[in-house]
C-alpha cells in the first residue's frame, strides 16, 4: 500500500521533468512479469511459514549488485539530458528483453513475498540486464511498481480478508501520506547529480533494507527477538561497517584520478 503512493507521486514527478525521463514502452513491457509475480509471491507468502531463507537468498543475490553500484566508476556524458537521448528501445535485443522480463517477475515475486520495494530489483535488472541509463532505471521502476503495487495490494485484500486488511490499509495510508513528500524530493535530487552518483547513492541505500531483510542485526545484538531497537541498532552499526570502507575507498580513488588529471 505504501509503495503504490511513493510510486504515483514519484512517477508524477518524473512526468512533470523535461526531459521525460520515463520509458513508458519498457515500463508497460515489465509489468507483464511484475504483476504476475507479486501475485504469485503474495500467494506463496500464506503458505510459508518460515521465510527467513528466501530473505537470505535475496540478500545474498543482491549485495553483489548494491556493491556494484557503490563502486560505479565515472564515465563520459552521465548526465540525464545526454542518457535520454541515447535511449533506443527499439534496439534492445531479444535475448536482453527476455532475461529482463524473468527479472522482473523475480522482481515482483521478491515484492509479494517479502514486501521490500520491487525497485530494490527492478533497478538493477532495468540498468544491468536491460542496459538502461541509470536516470531512466530508476524513473521507469517508479512507473512499473504503480502496477505491480496496485496488484500486489489487491491480492492482500482477498488473502487477508477485510479484517485483516483494513488495519494494515490504514498503517500503510499514514506511511504513504510522509512517502508522498519523499516521492517529490526524490526525482529532484536525482536530477541534479550524474548516472555515477546516482548508482552510488542507489547502492548506498540498498545496504540497509538487504542487512534488515537479512536480519543480521537481530542475529548480533538481538539474538531473542525481544527489542526492535537494538535490531535496529545492529542493522545500522553492520551497514556503516559495509559502506564506511567503500567511502574511503572511493575517496581515495577520486583523489588519485583528480592528481593524475592536474599533471596532465
Amino acid at each position: 500500500i505504501a509503495a503504490f503512493f511513493v510510486a504515483v507521486a514519484s512517477t508524477v514527478a518524473y512526468w512533470r521533468q523535461k526531459p521525460r525521463p520515463i520509458a513508458v514502452k519498457v515500463g508497460l513491457f515489465l509489468a507483464i512479469t511484475t504483476i504476475p509475480g507479486s501475485l504469485i509471491g503474495v500467494t506463496l507468502r500464506t503458505l510459508i511459514t518460515n521465510d527467513y531463507i528466501l530473505r537470505l537468498i535475496f540478500g545474498i543475490t543482491l549485495f553483489p549488485v548494491a556493491l556494484k553500484m557503490l563502486l560505479a566508476k565515472m564515465r563520459k556524458n552521465g548526465n540525464i539530458v545526454s542518457e535520454i537521448a541515447a535511449f533506443d528501445f527499439s534496439q534492445l535485443s531479444r535475448g536482453r528483453l527476455a532475461i529482463t522480463l524473468l527479472g522482473g517477475f523475480v522482481g515482483g515475486v521478491a515484492a509479494g513475498l517479502l514486501g521490500i520495494g520491487g525497485g530494490a530489483i527492478v533497478v538493477p535488472v532495468l540498468c544491468i540486464l536491460l542496459g538502461l541509463p541509470m536516470h531512466i532505471a530508476v524513473a521507469t521502476s517508479m512507473f512499473t511498481m504503480m502496477f505491480t503495487a496496485t496488484a500486489g495490494t489487491g491480492m492482500n485484500y482477498l488473502t487477508l480478508g477485510p479484517e485483516e486488511f483494513y488495519p494494515l490499509l490504514l498503517y500503510g495510508l499514514s506511511l504513504g501520506a510522509g512517502m508522498v513528500i519523499g516521492g517529490q524530493i526524490g526525482p529532484r535530487f536525482a536530477r541534479k547529480i550524474n548516472a555515477v552518483q546516482l548508482k552510488q547513492v542507489f547502492g548506498l541505500i540498498l545496504v540497509f533494507p538487504l542487512v534488515k531483510m537479512m536480519q543480521l542485526g537481530q542475529f548480533w545484538l538481538d539474538p531473542m527477538g525481544e527489542s526492535f531497537l537494538m535490531a535496529t541498532l545492529g542493522d545500522l552499526i553492520i551497514w556503516l561497517a559495509i559502506i564506511l570502507p567503500i567511502g574511503l575507498l572511493r575517496l581515495f580513488q577520486t583523489r588519485i584520478q583528480t592528481q593524475d588529471t592536474m599533471e596532465e
